[in-house]
């Protein structure tokens, strides 16, 4: 998504990118953008397994000004960088390996007296931003389990057993405590596990 060039600023390292579309959203709480977009990303590794990433927005068209988020990232230096696939001008589906229908076929059978447990909304805090709330719906339809992220885009959730799920690829546990309630769930994602608490559960903002 769009074109990037670097640079080295002593020992930062500068990502400016640019040439944008507007079908792409600024995170998942749907903020859009226009083709005008710039981002500047300066990552300082600040030890040896952590970095600081520092990420500047400025779209002039649509926003009055800059602003920049901090994030704390981890180092893994013995592994290999995944690549984002993305649909528009795709050339990578021929060699992946599995689709999202090997998981139906290997979908488990949960009562849905057990997928109802589920049903609530569920509030992620950035963890470099804790004010910046986004609120993840799982819904109910029939028998299948349903989320969405700030109301958009509902998507199937497939149970591999009565607290594991895929969703977009990706495993979905929920997360039950002494007596039985859901208290939260747990995204896993190639960027590292994202937790997101049960609304009635969650803390109040400050």
């Amino acid at each position: 998504m769009g074109y990037s060039v670097r640079r080295w600023d002593g020992d930062t390292l500068v990502v400016e990118s640019a040439g944008f579309n507007e079908r792409s959203w600024l995170d998942f709480g749907g903020h859009p953008h226009t083709e005008t977009l710039h981002i500047t990303e300066r990552f300082r590794r600040r030890d040896f397994g952590h970095i600081e990433l520092h990420e500047t927005f400025e779209d002039q068209k649509i926003y009055a000004r800059p602003w920049t988020v901090s994030i704390d990232v981890d180092a893994v230096t013995d592994t290999e960088m995944l690549e984002y696939v993305c649909n528009e001008n795709e050339k990578d589906h021929q060699h992946l390996v599995g689709k999202a229908s090997d998981d139906k076929k290997n979908a488990a059978k949960v009562d849905i007296r057990v997928l109802a447990r589920y049903v609530a909304a569920y509030e992620f805090r950035a963890p470099e931003d804790p004010s910046f709330i986004t609120i993840v719906n799982v819904t109910l339809a029939g028998d299948e389990l349903l989320m969405d992220i700030g109301g958009k885009d509902k998507q199937a959730m497939i149970p591999l057993s009565e607290t594991t799920f895929t969703l977009f690829g990706n495993r979905v546990d929920f997360v039950q405590n002494d007596r039985g309630a859901v208290t939260h769930l747990i995204f896993h994602a190639v960027e590292g596990d994202m937790k997101a608490v049960r609304k009635e559960d969650a803390p109040t903002a400050k």
